[in-house]
């Protein structure tokens, strides 16, 4: 096949006339983690990936599409990385599934390859969606497993065979799980009462929608710029995020101007007066759209006090209050990640699927 691999060209709007590569891009990543997901759950919003994609202030972005002899719009490619520092890019390929195996999207992994070669950077990596039963009745030979052991994919799925192909390593699998949002809240709400009691009156429980509150700014920016160092990351290599109260406030006003809507619960000790746990979750413009549950982290120190059911529970019982139209909330979890997995089943998330996170030495 004919390919040309080009730069994807960014409209201003979703309705501006020149938006149709923009939207024949998003179309073709909703067809692929469909296909891979067995799910719509995961459906990315054209107006809010718009205005992620065009948001340069933290991270950077290299986004191509590949045309046929005809000019039509068949793969496109995505890699975005820290602009202070990273040595690190996540990588993103799709191509419809009828045109897996054409070579498509071997000749787009090798483009953004050579692209992140060429800036420097030295690892790339990227997940792939396993369905919730694409597991179901295969044999251990059958499996590939990261070292940790925990959680697999089949050996044999067309993600897995691509990424081998082109020399990356199972470095972590994550569990996708959703929660029922529209389920009685009543064991939410004595689960909450529980984890109260002992986490003590050291503990205070906190809860916003965003934008943050300036007393909580820099506590909560503290908090989120942990994640890159104290979330369970398998073999997986990962920059360290600088989070300040000014990205904080950056990232509220662009999710505000695509009509998310985002709320943080989150934990203070009172001692010592920092953010030591936080829960997010955020909606799209459509609110009868899945939410999506977008970091849940306890600070390292101040884990084994139930901080994590108080937020996650928290969280969960303001959110069917703030957005009673959405009907889920979904979220990722590493499965070696066995306390905040063992959080979420007690509190009623239930598993949908799975991602494998595959990564790759450049240099």
């Amino acid at each position: 096949m004919t390919l040309t691999i080009e730069p994807l060209h960014i409209p201003e709007s979703v309705d501006a006339p020149d938006a149709g590569d923009w939207l024949a891009y998003v179309d073709i990543v909703n067809e692929m983690c469909r296909a891979d997901a067995g799910s719509d759950l995961f459906d990315g919003d054209a107006a809010t990936w718009l205005v992620g994609i065009r948001n340069r202030a933290y991270r950077d972005a290299h986004t191509v599409v590949a045309r046929d002899a005809a000019g039509t719009i068949v793969g496109i490619g995505n890699a975005t990385w820290e602009r202070d520092g990273a040595t690190t890019a996540n990588v993103d390929v799709a191509v419809r599934p009828s045109q897996r195996g054409t070579g498509i999207e071997d000749a787009i992994q090798r483009s953004l390859e050579a692209e992140l070669r060429a800036r420097g950077l030295r690892i790339a990596w990227s997940y792939a969606f396993v369905r919730g039963d694409g597991l179901d009745g295969l044999a251990e030979h059958e499996l590939l497993r990261p070292s940790s052991g925990r959680g697999a994919v089949p050996r044999d799925d067309v993600s897995a065979r691509f990424m081998l192909r082109h020399g990356y390593e199972l470095g972590q699998v994550e569990r996708a799980s959703t929660f029922d949002l529209r389920a009685d809240p009543s064991t939410l709400e004595r689960t909450l009462e529980a984890a109260l009691q002992v986490a003590g009156a050291g503990y205070e429980p906190l809860w916003w929608q965003t934008p943050t509150p300036d007393e909580h700014v820099d506590g909560y920016a503290a908090a989120v710029a942990r994640m890159s160092t104290d979330v369970p990351s398998g073999d997986l290599a990962v920059d360290e995020t600088a989070w300040d109260a000014a990205r904080i406030r950056h990232r509220a006003e662009a999710k505000a101007s695509a009509g998310v809507t985002m709320a943080v619960a989150a934990v203070r000790h009172r001692p010592s007066g920092r953010i030591v746990a936080f829960n997010e979750i955020q909606v799209v413009a459509d609110r009868t759209r899945p939410s999506e549950n977008i970091g849940t982290l306890v600070l390292s120190e101040h884990r084994g006090r139930r901080l994590g059911t108080i937020v996650k529970c928290l969280g969960l019982l303001r959110w069917r209050e703030l957005v009673p139209s959405s009907p889920v909330v979904q979220t990722f979890n590493a499965e070696e990640n066995a306390p905040m997995l063992a959080v979420n089943e007690a509190v009623g998330f239930a598993p949908a699927c799975w991602t494998g996170e595959w990564q790759k030495r450049l240099a």
